[in-house]
Order: C-alpha cells, then structure tokens, then sequence
C-alpha cells in the first residue's frame, strides 16, 4: 500500500456497461442482491430536462446514505433538494444535500472513515487509504481536489 490516498474504482467503460443489468436488478424481485450497495438515483438534467436513472454505492451512516462521487452528473443536484430514490425494493423521494467544497467534503470522509472503518470505507468510496494509519485531514482534503470528489447525503423526507 501506499503513503497517499489514490482512487480505486473499475473502468468506466465497465461501470457503463453494466450500469443496465444493475439498473434491471434493482428495480426486481432480486434487489437484494444490491441493496447492500447500489440504489439508483433518479435524476432530471438541468439544462436537457431528460430523464437519468444512475446507479451508485453508498454508505449507511445511521440517520443518512453518503454517496462519494466525481462524476459530473452531480450537477444535476445543485439547484434541487428533492430527488427520487429506489432503494430496498422500493421507491421514494428523498433530501439531497449536494456538497462540492473540498474541506467540507474531507471532513464528512474523514467522519465517515471514522465510522465505518478503514476497510469498508476503502471499499465503499473507492479510495485506497494510507497503510497503516488514518489519514489527517490535509491528506484527505487533497484527494479530494486531485480526484474532484464532492458527497451527496440523502436523508429521509
């Protein structure tokens, strides 16, 4: 392992891949399959009005589920709070809190590494963590510009 933080997530061309059959699986009688992982995110474009139904891993942190992202898509949040969810077999509106600047996007990482553990942290967000210690808020904020990481907390309306 290294001494930095680096990003760890698969291709995109795979990601876009399978994007469909895990579009498929979570709108089944098979979501759980997912549900420890994927939900779906059903978002309307800004400026296109068209319609985007995108799957992503999320955290569980009691009271919310924290979505790391770089992904442009994310833009599609910034003037809504209210977004549409299909988790659990079930769909749902929910808040969405976009956040996009560095230090306060390392300090809601660093909370949740806390919470979650340095293992299900690096596996959930894609981030491969410092060997052996935790990494400082410097460091975190500096992957977070490098990678162009911003968060989204859903939380129940």
């Amino acid at each position: 392992m290294s001494d930095t933080i680096t990003r760890r997530i698969p291709p995109q061309r795979l990601i876009t891949a399978m994007n469909p059959l895990v579009r498929a699986i979570a709108g089944s009688r098979l979501h759980r399959l997912l549900d420890a992982n994927v939900l779906i995110l059903h978002l309307t474009g800004r400026r296109t009005g068209r319609h985007y139904d995108i799957p992503v891993g999320f955290a569980d942190l009691d009271d919310a589920l924290l979505i790391v992202t770089q992904h442009p898509w994310r833009a599609n949040l910034r003037d809504t709070t209210e977004v549409i969810v299909t988790h659990q077999g079930f769909t749902r509106q929910m808040h969405a809190q976009l956040e996009e600047e560095p230090s306060t996007v390392a300090t809601q990482l660093g909370k949740a590494i806390a919470q979650l553990g340095r293992t299900d942290a690096q596996r959930r967000f894609g981030l491969a963590l410092p060997a052996h210690r935790d990494p400082d808020p410097a460091e975190l904020e500096a992957a977070v510009r490098e990678y162009s990481l911003a968060t989204i907390t859903l939380r129940k309306t």
